[in-house]
């Protein structure tokens, strides 16, 4: 005689499911066993390996930075040679560190005040193709570029250069003096559509500003030119 139709619970079908996944687990367990360990010790090894550079990382930005303040203080006691050796050191050794990025905008700086062109535009490359992390130090440094492009009279070079300069930080104070070198810039190639803007933003949003005179003489030039 068939017995009567028993309805099974959630409960039991929930238990009948656990035990199915975990026979099904442990098969695929016994099976990939090998797979599964490889996996493990993957994954543990890029866990010591990411480990390891942030304390590489770490422990070089302390020695860049202890270069760094050597470098500095070289130079500030005027040994200025050896100054400029512990800097490329810095540079070319600790690549992509912040204290290497502050050595290449100082090295550029250096050369930039010796009116050695050549290498301040070098260093001055460096740090915007590598670095550029700081909005003062960057702005500086297209500003220096384009000092060194301006004396190698690649003069729309350098007024492109001047105008990035004074897009870094619209706040900041210097940002009428990289326009305005801009301004002449374009001026002196008879762009005279990129030098009358650039001149009219001065004078506009920058009237407190001591080069507000500068750029409405700058406008009157423009003019005459026209």
């Amino acid at each position: 005689m068939l017995k009567p139709y028993k309805k099974i619970s959630k409960r039991e079908l929930k238990q009948d499911k656990f035990v199915t996944y975990t026979l099904r687990t442990k098969e695929y367990v016994e099976n990939n066993s090998r797979l599964i360990m490889y996996a493990a010790i993957a994954i543990l090894a890029i866990i010591l390996i990411t480990s390891w550079m942030v304390r590489s990382k770490r422990q070089a930005g302390i020695k860049a930075n202890e270069l760094l303040s050597q470098a500095s203080l070289t130079f500030a006691q005027g040994n200025v040679q050896q100054g400029e050796e512990l800097m490329k050191q810095l540079i070319e050794n600790y690549e992509g560190v912040d204290a290497a990025g502050q050595a290449c905008f100082m090295l550029a700086k250096y050369y930039w005040q010796q009116n050695d062109y050549v290498n301040a535009k070098y260093y001055f490359q460096q740090y915007l193709e590598n670095y550029k992390d700081d909005p003062l130090l960057t702005s500086a440094a297209y500003a220096g570029y384009a000092d060194c492009l301006l004396d190698e009279r690649s003069i729309e070079q350098a007024a492109r250069n001047y105008e990035k300069a004074a897009r870094v930080d619209q706040n900041s104070p210097v940002v009428p003096s990289y326009l305005f070198s801009a301004a002449r810039a374009y001026l002196d190639i008879n762009d005279l559509k990129k030098a009358e803007k650039l001149a009219l933003e001065i004078v506009e949003k920058h009237e407190k500003s001591e080069y507000k005179n500068k750029a409405e003489i700058l406008l009157g030039m423009i003019k005459l030119k026209g």
